[in-house]
């Protein structure tokens, strides 16, 4: 059998959750509430999977899990974005539902309860506190940034994590909107926790 072709990309990831602000995943400790519900996006800023270029390509993810997520369990709803066609369509799908395996495979093995493929215009906007995204009507998030709740001031908060698997640095937000209507996978969750990281991925 031969081996799986190396992959290598460079990303921008935004994600927003039901957790208070500071997710407690990003610590190794459980969800704020017990369950996770999240959406997230992603733009592939260069790289290949498979030896297909996805460079400027993006997808999008509503998902939830009923504890924790390294419990598993987990359900996904993937976007891929609709300007993907033939073999890259194939390369950018087999990275994001995690066929193509690296640190995001390992993530999405933790959806065990199924992973829902459709396609979809994709709007991202990597840009810190301000940041958004968006797929069709079904999963909508913009950023904003972390306040005081005094004073009202901006309060920046950055996590630093030397053995993260999925990035190295984190930057922490909070939701100005937070909507997700993706079939089963209904729930909005406006001022709750979002992050924002550049990252590096290498498969398989």
């Amino acid at each position: 059998m031969a081996k799986p072709a190396k992959w290598r990309i460079k990303l921008e990831h935004l994600v927003a959750c039901n957790c208070n602000v500071g997710c407690p995943c990003s610590f190794n400790a459980p969800p704020t509430y017990g369950t996770c519900e999240a959406g997230l996006a992603s733009r592939i800023v260069d790289g290949k999977v498979n030896g297909v270029s996805l460079a400027g390509l993006k997808w999008a993810a509503a998902l939830a899990w009923p504890g924790a997520i390294h419990d598993k369990g987990g359900r996904a709803v993937v976007y891929l974005d609709a300007r993907a066609r033939g073999a890259r369509r194939d390369a950018l799908e087999a990275l994001a539902v995690g066929k193509a395996g690296g640190p995001w495979g390992m993530f999405m093995s933790t959806c065990t309860a199924g992973i829902e493929v459709r396609s979809s215009p994709i709007e991202f906007d990597y840009a810190g506190k301000k940041s958004s995204f968006r797929a069709g009507k079904d999963v909508v998030v913009a950023f904003d940034p972390i306040r005081n709740p005094v004073s009202g001031a901006e309060h920046h908060v950055t996590a630093l994590m030397p053995a993260g698997f999925l990035c190295k640095r984190e930057d922490f937000y909070t939701s100005k909107t937070m909507d997700v209507r993706a079939g089963s996978l209904a729930f909005s969750y406006p001022g709750r926790h979002t992050l924002a990281f550049t990252a590096v991925w290498k498969g398989p």
